[in-house]
């Protein structure tokens, strides 16, 4: 039969070994290491190609919106060249037109035409287009009869020439061919129009002249898509589209734009469109190229088309790179791992070793544990832990006592009775968030009469707001009894205080003063939570600010505002405290809730309006923790006795 110390160890479990476990855990820990490190370098890395795509992307569409707009600056510098003949002929145009005694059909227009000839380089035509913007007249027989009805933004432009007296010239644009060309898809020519002398017409001379076309190939919007296409790798087309819809520059140039440029077009709004199947984006860019001088809208769309092929293939080569990069590197972690494990795992049965023999009673033996720094480091740690462990609860001791002496001392700052006034009910609590607090209230007998009542709040909580608050109460306190102005006593309080401490932190104040003969109250309201005041009659009203916080700002002036005060009134005076009480779902108390409280004790003492309101307060907050002081006091106004 075995030994019963050999039959224990054979019913004890062997465990698994902390060899194993240390090897596992640290192969598990380099390999979530080097995962979380190249997952997160290879977002980065593909954030930063989709930046530099998006960047790319932008700048091209700003680049080529600007260079569209320069190319259009410079054709028009060239353009206004012929302004002042064209405007020289149809001068003289509108006196023929009067001449024929206002009559359309009596002016001879090709013997004009023939007459204004000099004047221009190649052809001149002349149009006569009636109010409802139909050409009626002209010396190109094709275009008579064209309705610019069909292009209203065009003949609303026409109608304002009609109606005017001014001269105005397009810019060079394309023409209308004949009544079927509906996307106006003509020849280059320069248009230039007056209102007839009687306006009924509008008297309108075209040039024609290839020059125009040797310019715009100078000035070209070709050389803008060539650059665009150069300097964008991703770019995989490029359209140039006019006002109405011709594509003046791209691989079908002299087309007519899709619907979507169209739709641009029509509600004169830049436009962006995925297609998943190609992986492009067409990014439509609205150029507004509208001149108030001109007849014809000169707006343009620049089409851009991004293929995003490249940034997926940047993507493709660093995910496979991190993934080589991942493998190789978890392989010699985990080899690491394991040559680690094995050398804390021998250190470790070392010290098991050591214990058994402690254990068995050898206690002069010691551990030899890994004879490291670290070890010995810990064991001068724990002793230096240990002692300051009770260094700090001594002195946390000694820190909670002072904190109750000082609760006690603060709670003896606060008035131990309300004043008794006749006719009157006075009832008054506060609640610290912590020990002390930085709320307070007061009351002082000013004779003949007259009491103040005074509630504060103190920037902050704690120590720091008691000490202030202690500052602030005897200050206000002090100042009362020499002054009967409610105003100038919280003036003379907030530059004293600031002259003592400083504007290291501020009080938000409501000083009131309570007659008892006439019945009224004088109020200044510093910052202050407006106390309620609600009616006898029902009515609700709330004594607002009159002046700024105390102790921040020195000079300040405060306004005294007097309410009359009749049998029945109640008055609530409350800190932030109440109001921004919140529950375990981080909701407020808020006003309507402490408004609803009141009305629901109205008629109640004012003791027990007090407790109604602080009652309401905790039921709300329930288990939630005080952040903030709560401080209460509550006037009711009696009978006169």
């Amino acid at each position: 039969m075995k030994p019963a110390e050999d039959r224990n160890r054979g019913a004890e479990s062997p465990g698994r070994s902390i060899q194993a476990i240390l090897a596992v855990s640290t192969a598990l820990i380099i390999i979530v290491v080097i995962v979380l490190a190249l997952t997160v370098s290879y977002l980065q890395a593909s954030d930063d190609a989709a930046r530099e795509y998006e960047a790319l992307r932008g700048y091209t569409e700003q680049n080529g919106a600007e260079s569209v707009r320069l190319v259009d600056k410079g054709l028009g510098l060239i353009d206004d060249e012929f302004n002042p003949a064209m405007k020289e002929g149809l001068l003289e145009f509108s006196r023929a037109y009067s001449a024929a005694g206002n009559d359309p059909s009596a002016v001879d227009l090709d013997a004009l035409k023939d007459e204004l000839a000099p004047l221009f380089p190649g052809e001149v035509d002349l149009y006569i287009i009636d109010a409802d913007g139909i050409i009626r007249y002209s010396t190109v027989p094709d275009v008579l009869g064209v309705d610019f009805r069909q292009y209203p933004a065009f003949y609303t432009r026409l109608t304002a020439v009609r109606e005017g007296d001014a001269f105005a010239a397009d810019r060079v644009v394309r023409s209308i061919e004949d009544s079927s060309d509906l996307n106006v898809s003509g020849r280059l020519r320069k248009f230039a129009y007056l209102p007839s002398p009687d306006h009924r017409f509008v008297l309108e001379l075209g040039i024609d002249t290839p020059e125009f076309s040797d310019v715009r190939s100078q000035f070209s919007y070709t050389d803008v898509v060539r650059v665009l296409m150069q300097n964008n790798p991703d770019l995989a087309g490029v359209r140039i589209v006019d006002v109405y819809g011709n594509i003046v520059a791209g691989n079908d140039t002299g087309e007519i734009a899709g619907a979507e440029i169209m739709s641009v077009l029509e509600n004169r709004t830049s436009a962006t469109s995925e297609n998943p199947g190609d992986r492009t984006t067409s990014r439509l860019v609205f150029i507004d190229l509208r001149d108030p001088a001109t007849v014809t809208d000169g707006s343009m769309v620049l089409a851009l088309v991004f293929d995003r092929s490249r940034l997926d293939a940047v993507r493709g080569y660093l995910l496979i790179t991190y993934l080589a990069i991942g493998l190789a590197a978890a392989l010699v972690g985990i080899g690491l791992a394991f040559g680690l494990s094995r050398y804390i795992g021998t250190a470790i049965g070392a010290v098991i070793d050591d214990a058994d023999r402690i254990a068995a009673g050898d206690l002069d033996h010691t551990i030899r544990g890994m004879n490291t720094a670290e070890f010995v480091r810990l064991e001068r740690s724990i002793n230096r832990m240990v002692q300051r462990i009770r260094h700090y609860s001594e002195e946390i001791e000694r820190k909670e006592s002072e904190l109750r002496i000082a609760a006690e001392i603060q709670t003896s700052f606060l008035p131990r009775t309300t004043p008794e006034i006749r006719g009157c009910e006075i009832a008054a609590f506060t609640h610290p968030a912590k020990e002390v607090g930085g709320d307070f209230y007061d009351f002082v007998d000013l004779g003949e009469g007259r009491y103040t009542l005074v509630i504060a709040d103190v920037a902050g909580k704690g120590v720091p707001a008691a000490l202030y608050m202690a500052l602030s109460r005897t200050t206000v306190r002090t100042v009362a009894r020499g002054c009967n102005v409610a105003s100038e006593t919280v003036r003379r309080s907030n530059d004293t205080i600031i002259e003592d401490a400083g504007c290291v932190s501020f009080v938000t104040l409501l000083y009131a003063v309570f007659d008892e003969q006439a019945r009224t109250l004088t109020y200044v309201n510093a910052g202050h939570n407006p106390p309620v005041l609600r009616r006898g009659d029902g009515t609700v009203e709330t004594l607002e600010p009159t002046g700024p916080v105390i102790g921040f700002l020195e000079g300040v002036e405060f306004e005294d505002v007097e309410v009359p005060l009749r049998p029945g009134d109640l008055l609530v005076f409350y800190t932030d405290g109440v109001t921004e009480a919140e529950n375990e779902d981080g909701g407020m108390f808020g006003e309507d809730r402490l408004s609803a409280v009141i009305e629901g004790v109205a008629d109640r003492p004012a003791a027990e309006v007090a407790e109604a309101v602080r009652d309401a307060v905790a039921a709300f907050a329930g288990d939630a923790p005080q952040f903030d002081d709560i401080t209460v006091v509550v006037l009711r106004i009696g009978d006169e006795a």
